[in-house]
């Protein structure tokens, strides 16, 4: 058995070292990014008080900072014309506009310097004939006609006589003339080597080291060991709780097959099952968090606004009236499904015939349910359970979010929110860990229910 298990874990490696690879290269594939929205606004945050050129500075050396100026993999394919990923020195509109400029014009060099020496002309001009040339320079940073590149140029040259602006129209002017608007249907391969974002991340990650957060620039380890825990809670608890419930349920109603009682229970969680979860937790917070009807438990939070106690038990006891609403929402949602499903597992084992055999020797329900239909509904139960674990996960961001819980669930929305990335990926990686050892641990559970797993797997 125990070969059994390592052979499972082994296998998921490759599995787990794919999904959570794609979930990197797809978070650094998406537009937008923490530095650019935060560095280069002009209307917040604390870089706003700096001039264009010290914004874009500190941005530079923010990428540089955080290896995001490297290319995003080993190598990369695209159309020839069109700019590297060298090219992540300039902002998202700037490498908008770079990208459409060398695609039009089919030369990413004369394209580069064009927009170097279009960068300089600003930083030289003076505020008053950058209100003068706000339409000239709005095209030559949005167009890609190649009359009003050209005139806009002109235009700049002719109201600042410094040599950047002579340059600018020089190089728009050779931009034009060298037009060749075909290259972009040949394709360019580009090696990068072992300098890019992938392997470094990748072999910081097989350290235990999972970066810095964008947002806070703390140690994503930190942020997550501060977070995971009020989630693992919430979980375990509510699932713990759930299947007691749902076990239960589902024991009365094959020991009551007719009676009034399972069909209000039925009609019970039919409804349940069909309220949405946010729907639910928001009808928890209304009926008993509200002074307008029962107040009986916090609204929000966990109960901390200063230093945590160092007291366990002041701790729980201070915690458990903030955890009560959200475990009895994951509860409640998980509920009908899980009942459904073990009343289903437990009536099949309870028509069989060695189940029949039973009855008939005058043996009690008690003692029939605990030697005969668990052990034989076990299986089923077990897999219900194994994929029920990590679905939670999912109902616990809605949940920690409207309880304003600090777990996995809330800094998920809110590194998704701040495209804070390597918290993005750190969570993904903590959900797919997870479910890998939920299966390896139904695995175990099959092995010690049915003796002939493991005699055939060890």
């Amino acid at each position: 058995m125990h070969y059994y298990l390592l052979k499972r874990f082994i296998t998921a490696l490759p599995t787990l070292w794919l999904l959570i690879s794609l979930v990197f290269l797809l978070s650094r594939m998406l537009p937008g990014s923490f530095s650019s929205a935060r560095i280069l606004d002009d209307n917040a945050g604390f870089y706003s008080k700096a001039n264009a050129e010290s914004r874009e500075k500190a941005y530079r050396d923010y990428l540089h900072k955080t290896s995001q100026d490297l290319p995003l993999f080993y190598f990369s394919i695209n159309a020839a014309p069109e700019p590297d990923s060298l090219n992540l020195k300039y902002s998202e509109s700037d490498r908008q506009q770079l990208k459409r400029l060398a695609w039009h014009y089919g030369s990413q060099n004369i394209v580069s310097e064009y927009f170097n020496n279009l960068q300089q002309v600003e930083n030289q001009l003076s505020s008053n004939k950058k209100q003068r040339l706000q339409n000239e320079l709005m095209v030559l940073h949005t167009s890609i006609s190649s009359h009003d590149l050209v005139s806009s140029a002109q235009k700049v040259a002719e109201a600042s006589s410094t040599t950047a602006a002579s340059a600018l129209e020089k190089k728009t002017i050779q931009l034009v003339k060298q037009q060749n608007p075909y290259s972009f249907m040949l394709p360019a391969l580009h090696w990068h080597g072992l300098k890019n974002q992938y392997h470094q991340w990748l072999s910081q990650l097989l350290q235990g080291n999972f970066g810095y957060s964008y947002r806070n620039n703390r140690a994503v380890t930190e942020v997550l060991a501060e977070a995971i825990g009020n989630t693992w809670w919430l979980i375990s608890i509510s699932i713990c709780l759930a299947f007691i419930i749902a076990l239960e349920l589902s024991l009365l109603m094959i020991q009551h097959p007719h009676s009034r009682w399972k069909k209000f229970t039925l009609s019970i969680l039919f409804t349940l099952d069909s309220i949405p979860l946010f729907v639910l937790a928001l009808l928890l917070l209304v009926l008993f968090a509200s002074p307008f009807f029962l107040q009986l438990f916090p609204v929000y939070g966990m109960g901390f606004y200063g230093s945590e106690p160092n007291n366990i038990f002041y701790a729980i006891a201070n915690q458990a009236p903030f955890m009560v609403l959200p475990i009895v929402c994951l509860v409640l949602s998980v509920l009908p499904y899980l009942t459904n499903q073990i009343y289903r597992a437990l009536s099949d084992a309870a028509q069989a015939n060695y189940t029949k055999t039973a009855r008939a020797k005058g043996l009690s329900f008690r003692k029939i349910v605990r030697t005969h239909i668990l052990r034989n509904a076990l299986l089923p139960i077990i897999t219900l359970l194994s994929d029920m674990l990590p679905s939670l996960a999912a109902g616990a961001i809605i949940v920690e979010t409207i309880f304003a819980i600090p777990g996995i669930g809330s800094m998920a929305i809110t590194a998704v929110q701040s495209r804070d990335y390597p918290v993005i990926v750190a969570i993904v990686l903590v959900i797919a860990i997870f479910k890998v050892l939920s299966n390896l641990l139904a695995d175990f559970c099959y092995a010690l229910a049915d003796p002939r797993i493991r005699y055939s797997t060890s």
